[in-house]
């Protein structure tokens, strides 16, 4: 492969602050210090390695146009991070794209490998695999997926080497779900070198350590005998690790009463949600979508009801909270409205987080799981919500509905298998003849589709009538407590904790649209808004106010 070092490139990106280039500098520092991890000249110069005038050594990201896009350094000696040493930093007063350290130098029809590291590129390169880049940001950073996804698509194959501790574990599995199962290979970096003089033990953390203590023979083994995906159609029994729920990743609902029953939305599993109309679901999911981009779990929404505006408005009014929004009347009618100076800080603090299906495009099955696929791989989203199973066009007539919703489910479940992802998907009840609370049966459709999930979910909304409660007719008790919330939330099922039939009760707030059990968590201010508040808040919500002598228990929806 030609060597090049920018030479060709024109840039292209309007008001991107491309990077000074750092000048060919005496490379002395940078020389020494890789050579002591195996790393010969022909190699650091080949790779456009530099050094600059602080002695620290100078890594270039340049893209398919060998333009100069990202410029990393890193001290030219052993890190000591007790001394206040820093890994690596970024060029100052310049952008940050995020690239592949050598994607200009590769060819896309051979294999790929991506390392973890600048340096176990390096070491890759030295052994005799040139075909290698690294990620530029760390093993927990996935810009690169969504930066590069049309370009690492071109690979039939490509393996994952990353560092044999948590963080690259994880690495390894999220580029597994995303980058194709049936394409990615992994390394497994031995956990040990055993010296042939002392037989001691020496702890191996990368493949660059691979190549310090035994040599670019052994790193290119592990490279040619890289294991095939662990997504595959079946599992040795004895292989399979044991996982408690509590090591399981997931998306938190953010409501404190149902986390404390549910944990997480846990990856890989399908729940159920359902609730008659006004029972709060568009205010429920909204708010489940809210805390997940919060946390930097990237969402997808497909809402075949309501258009992508609206769907807007209710994540942001979850978002915005009482203290951003302002209200207002119309003929007597109060309402509010998330102030303009909000609306902006939120679209620039979740840019890139939620994605939502778009207005007009068909709403068949395939559509929507294309959409969901492309989100997940490229963007990572974790979370997946379909609102409703009703508004799916699942290509179906009379004899074959039941058995095209069926096929429609499991292609969710398989997904969120597949995918390591969430996904919930809304669930009409059938039409009952008084407003009472769900159980399963009332569940649209066939009853399959209630067998296979792992979690049902339902909304009731509180009446008057419930509020009240029935008294015993002698005064000693209540036929029926009061119930002193606006919703209810009921666990229909639940396959991994067993808790059927537990509830959560929630205060519905109208300014903010967000459900809350205390005032901490009406309060809660989320990752965009910056300004500390304090005091009361502008719209007391009377769930909360209320006097010991006259109680009372909830607004209405």
């Amino acid at each position: 492969m030609p060597i090049s070092f920018g030479e060709r490139g024109v840039r292209t990106k309007y008001q991107y602050k491309y990077p000074h280039e750092e000048p060919l500098n005496e490379k002395e520092n940078t020389y020494r210090y890789l050579a002591q991890r195996g790393i010969s000249k022909a190699t650091i110069d080949g790779a456009d390695v530099r050094e600059d005038a602080h002695g620290n050594i100078v890594f270039n990201y340049y893209d398919t146009n060998d333009v100069l896009c990202l410029v990393k350094y890193r001290p030219s000696h052993k890190i000591d991070k007790a001394n206040g040493d820093i890994k690596a930093w970024c060029q100052k007063n310049a952008d940050t794209m995020p690239l592949l350290f050598n994607m200009n130098r590769i060819n896309t029809t051979e294999p790929l490998l991506i390392c973890e590291g600048e340096i176990d590129c390096l070491a890759a390169i030295e052994s005799g695999f040139a075909n290698a880049v690294s990620v530029p940001l760390g093993a927990n950073n996935y810009g690169w997926i969504e930066e590069n996804f049309d370009w690492l698509e071109q690979f039939d194959s490509i393996i994952i080497c990353s560092d044999n501790d948590e963080a690259g574990t994880k690495m390894q599995k999220e580029c597994v779900f995303r980058l194709g199962s049936w394409r990615t290979k992994f390394i497994d970096i031995p956990p040990f070198h055993i010296d042939k003089d002392s037989g001691r033990k020496i702890p191996m953390k990368d493949l660059n350590h691979v190549l310090y203590y035994e040599g670019k023979q052994a790193v290119i083994d592990l490279i040619h005998n890289a294991k095939d995906s662990p997504v595959d159609s079946v599992s040795d029994f004895s292989d399979i690790t044991n996982i408690d729920l509590d090591e399981i990743d997931g998306v938190k609902t953010g409501i404190p009463e149902l986390d404390k029953r549910l944990m997480k939305l846990f990856y890989g599993t399908f729940t159920i949600v359902t609730g008659v109309n006004g029972s709060g679901k568009s205010s429920f999911l909204s708010q489940l979508i809210c805390n997940a981009i919060d946390e930097e779990k990237n969402a997808f929404l497909y809402s075949g009801e309501l258009p992508n505006f609206q769907s807007k408005n209710w994540v942001n009014y979850i978002l915005a909270g009482q203290r951003n929004v302002k209200e207002y009347s119309f003929n007597g009618a109060t309402y509010w409205k998330v102030t303009q100076e909000a609306q902006k800080a939120i679209n620039d603090y979740y840019r890139g987080r939620l994605f939502i299906y778009k207005d007009g495009y068909d709403h068949k099955v395939d559509s929507i799981m294309k959409s969901m696929e492309d989100t997940t791989r490229k963007y990572g989203c974790k979370l997946h919500i379909i609102d409703n199973l009703t508004s799916v066009n699942l290509e179906a007539n009379e004899q074959n509905k039941y058995q095209k919703q069926e096929e429609f489910v499991t292609r969710l479940i398989d997904f969120a298998k597949k995918y390591n992802v969430a996904v919930l998907l809304v669930v009409h009840p059938h039409k009952i003849e008084q407003m009472r609370r769900l159980n399963k049966m009332d569940i649209q459709g066939i009853s399959a589709i209630i067998d296979l999930a792992h979690r049902i979910l339902s909304l009731y909304r509180v009446t008057d009538e419930d509020r009240r409660g029935v008294p015993k007719r002698n005064g000693s008790g209540w036929y029926k407590e009061p119930i002193h919330y606006d919703v209810l939330c009921d666990i229909l099922k639940d396959r991994l904790l067993g808790f059927e039939g537990s509830t959560a009760g929630l205060y519905y707030d109208k300014p903010s649209r967000r459900f809350f059990v205390d005032m901490e968590s009406l309060d809660k201010a989320y990752g965009w808004d910056k300004d500390p508040h304090s005091g009361d808040l502008p719209y007391p919500p009377p769930q909360l106010c209320a006097d010991e002598e006259d109680e009372v228990y909830g607004a209405q929806l």
